[in-house]
């Protein structure tokens, strides 16, 4: 049942996490926008990744919640008082549609907890099935979609507009504001969350060698000291003596993101990094070693191209094939 709307519509979007997710569902504003001007969109997310909505014009209001770490500190006077607050926010005005596209029960429990009628896959699609059995209108989204496509379906599908979705462009909304500006710089992004998520140091050098013969310079991103040492070795290995490329040591999400659009190309392992490289149309090779590319792989409109997939580990003979077949390493 499609939600009757108000004047301006009044939307909040439930996806809180993780990084690369966050960030493909900007492009459910950006529909919501060209089907509903003037919209009014609210959005949901976990604090550590609050920098992204804002990214986009079309976001009005930000509410940041911490469940992980309040689940750790649920006895502190500062927690009740960091909840009190979102929970405020949740429930500061009245919204004609919250959609999910997140799939867990928490973050349905906490749109619940928001006035509007929540939508959302259904239990047999959602990630979390018990977080189908929770909506107020659940929807038969295929959970076997690109994570895009998914996004923009389940809001599409819960609004009335599938039939004028294939219409829509594809747009993060990242362009004003952070426009391409490419230099000589080539993001290496060889740290990830899991371990088995990693490729390994010395195909690393191997290709790093071979950009940095083609007169491109490594940077590097790390946001822990292991993730630092390893970066570290890669660089070393890469420059043979010469001078190390420059491993950027925790910086904010819009530090980084203005820094990735004006480098000339991105590699990476499945990491939200390597989302946002794709997302600013900066060529990007994604390199899966425990990731299925049909579900997350390197989504855009500009030079992409993924490499691997579930328990594979893609060869260095692949990687430079593509950066030759592009131009970026001599044939």
């Amino acid at each position: 049942m499609q939600p009757k709307l108000s004047d301006p519509p009044r939307f909040l979007l439930m996806k809180t996490t993780s990084l690369g997710d966050v960030l493909h569902n900007l492009a459910v504003v950006s529909d919501l926008q060209r089907v509903f001007p003037g919209a009014i969109v609210d959005w949901c997310v976990e604090a550590p990744f609050a920098e992204i909505p804002a990214w986009h014009h079309g976001v009005r209001h930000i509410i940041p919640v911490s469940i992980r770490r309040w689940r750790k500190h649920l006895f502190k006077r500062e927690t009740w008082a960091e909840i009190s607050l979102a929970l405020g926010a949740l429930r500061s005005e009245h919204y004609d549609a919250i959609i999910d596209t997140q799939g867990l029960v928490r973050s349905v429990l906490l749109g619940r907890l928001a006035h509007g009628p929540v939508y959302g896959q259904n239990w047999r699609e959602a990630r979390e099935p018990l977080s189908g059995l929770l909506l107020n209108h659940p929807l038969a989204v295929p959970y076997a979609l690109h994570a895009v496509e998914r996004y923009r379906t389940i809001a599409a599908t819960a609004l009335g507009y599938a039939d004028r979705l294939p219409a829509l462009p594809l747009d993060f909304g990242l362009n004003t504001r952070y426009p391409l500006q490419p230099g000589n710089e080539v993001f290496l992004f060889t740290n990830t969350s899991r371990d088995k998520k990693l490729w390994p140091e010395d195909h690393w050098i191997s290709v790093g060698r071979a950009l940095r013969d083609a007169g491109l310079v490594p940077v590097f991103t790390a946001g822990n000291d292991i993730e630092a040492a390893r970066s570290q070795r890669i660089a070393a290995g890469i420059a043979e003596g010469s001078a190390l490329g420059e491993v950027l040591f925790r910086p904010t999400l819009t530090q980084l993101t203005e820094r990735i659009a004006k480098a000339r190309l991105c590699l990476g392992v499945d990491t939200g990094f390597t989302h946002i490289a794709c997302a600013l149309t900066v060529p990007t090779i994604a390199i899966f070693t425990d990731t299925d590319p049909e579900l997350a792989g390197g989504f855009g409109l500009g030079l992409r191209q993924t490499f691997g997939h579930l328990d594979s580990c893609p060869p260095v003979s692949d990687i430079m094939g593509q950066l030759k077949a592009w131009g970026f390493l001599p044939a």
